[in-house]
Order: structure tokens, then sequence, then C-alpha cells
């Protein structure tokens, strides 16, 4: 069987999603998703599967909290280097000799059950938000019910750009719909809920994408000091 993906980005960003597909009897797959999206004024680094490759092994050292700009710096003031593949590492004499931390092999199962969710974690989150699952209850009507109060937070050293998605007949969406979020810094969202019939269940997860801001201006250097961005945050 062939599969379709299609990506129709609302704005321009770039993306990256993992999506497992989980399989009878045997471990999930997993299929790694990117995509950039320019507009005429707008035009972001375009996104490309080394840098991928890079952002997971600048995760497993601790490197992917501080934005392009600052890596960029310390390279250049020696404070961080390059190992043979391109990725960013403290130099050698400051591990006291041990090797730079690689990306791990993580366990499929683990993977999908520590996704972030119930405050289960591989790696410390960029960017959170609280509530994660919200419940409007019974809505009679005719009048839509109060908005939910979100708090989104960015755990980076770099102010990021956060993009909600969201399909025309959803009857759940975010404000705003695309913010900037200082570092170490939060911001104040709500989630509306407008149910289109009566005597209906609705249930869906939303999906924001969230990169730092520097992305949407810089192209990508050779050293690879650009990482991809942050996980996506998700409000079900």
């Amino acid at each position: 069987m062939t599969l379709h993906c299609t990506f129709r980005p609302t704005r321009p960003i770039i993306c990256f999603r993992r999506v497992a597909c989980l399989i009878h009897h045997q471990d999930p797959l997993f299929l790694d998703l990117i995509g950039t999206c320019h507009s005429d004024n707008t035009k972001p680094v375009i996104l490309k599967p080394q840098h991928l490759t890079w952002y997971r092994t600048h995760l497993a050292r601790g490197l992917t909290l501080y934005p392009p700009d600052i890596l960029g710096i310390m390279l250049k003031e020696r404070k961080l280097e390059q190992d043979r593949n391109g990725a960013l590492m403290i130099p050698i004499e400051d591990l006291e000799d041990m090797p730079a931390p690689q990306y791990p092999y993580i366990p499929p199962m683990t993977e999908i059950f520590f996704d972030g969710t119930n405050d289960l974690a591989i790696f410390p989150p960029p960017v959170s938000i609280e509530p994660m699952e919200v419940d409007f209850g019974g809505c009679p009507g005719p009048e839509p019910p109060n908005p939910i109060p979100l708090c989104l937070m960015n755990h980076t050293k770099g102010k990021i750009k956060v993009v909600w998605t969201r399909r025309d007949d959803c009857p759940f969406w975010v404000t705003p719909d695309t913010c900037d979020v200082p570092p170490l810094k939060s911001v104040a969202l709500r989630l509306h809920f407008q149910p289109p019939n009566p005597n209906c269940l609705y249930a869906v997860e939303l999906e924001a994408f969230a990169a730092y801001k520097v992305c949407a201006t810089k192209q990508v250097g050779e050293d690879g000091s650009l990482p991809s961005p942050t996980e996506r945050g998700k409000v079900g």
C-alpha cells in the first residue's frame, strides 16, 4: 500500500513532527516529517534531514536550550567546537577526557510512553503548556462556553515563535494563534470551543509548532549551529 503525506502549512515557519505508526505484534514505526514554509516577506531557514541529526546530538549534549545565534558566538569564542559529523560539542579538555555524549538508542515503546505528556519525558521539554488536557464538559448552549486559560512556558534561553495549526472545520482553537515568547518567560493563551451541533461529542488534539525566532531571518551555516525547531506543543 502506498501512503500519501500532504504538507499544508498555515504560516511561514519550519515544521517538524515525529509520527508513530502502531502495528500489531511488533514495535511501533516512526516517520519523521520536516518541511519549511516561505512567504513573500518571511523566509525561514530551509530545514533539512541533517539539521534533525544535529538537533538530536545537541539534545543529548544539552545544547538545544540555547538559540542558534548564541551557539554561533560560543563557537567563534572557542567555547564550543565541532565533532567529525559537524555537530557542536564542549571542547574535549572541558570534558575531562570523556567522550562527547551521543543521542542514545531509545526503545520504541519507551519513546511512545515517555512523550512529554503526564510529566513523562526522556529529555526536558524546551516548551511546555498547562493544562495539557481540557474538558469543557456539557455545553447546553445556545451561547458558546467561556474560553479556558492556558499558560505556555518557554524553557529555552532564546526568543521563540509559536504558531498554532487549525483546520477550518475544527470546533476548538487557541488565541492568539501566533505569538513570540521571550526566553524563560510564559505567555497567556485562551482555548475556545464552539460546538457546531447539539448533542454531540467533540475531541481533538491541537498542535503548535515552536521555533527559535532567529530561525526566521538567518541562514543555516556550515557549522551546524542552527538546530531544528523545538518540540511541538499540544493540547488535548
